[in-house]
């Protein structure tokens, strides 16, 4: 992460991150374990899903509470930022499906 580069550390418990959507599960490990306090994301994995990313990881760790165990604060956007996320992934879908 640019931001641990930044500061010169590893953990960034002060720190926040924006996504425009949920993150993976591999993304979701890396927030994670640099200990950033809150993470908002724009749409949920289902817009990432209809694109044709890759749903198993997702569906299986949702079941396990993984997310929930951590000590971050998880939000979904709210207002433009949310319409506008949701929106890139609608238009993507319209144009383009990895499988």
């Amino acid at each position: 992460m640019q931001a641990c580069k930044k500061l010169n550390q590893i953990e960034l418990p002060e720190c926040e991150i924006y996504a425009s959507c949920e993150p993976c599960p591999m993304c979701f490990g890396a927030i994670h374990l640099s200990r950033v306090k809150r993470l908002v994301y724009g749409a949920k994995a289902e817009a990432a899903i209809s694109i044709g990313f890759d749903d198993f990881i997702a569906d299986a760790l949702r079941g396990t509470g993984f997310y929930q165990k951590s000590n971050l604060e998880i939000k979904k956007a709210d207002g433009k930022g949310a319409v506008i996320a949701e929106q890139v992934f609608e238009k993507t879908r319209a144009k383009f499906q990895m499988y």
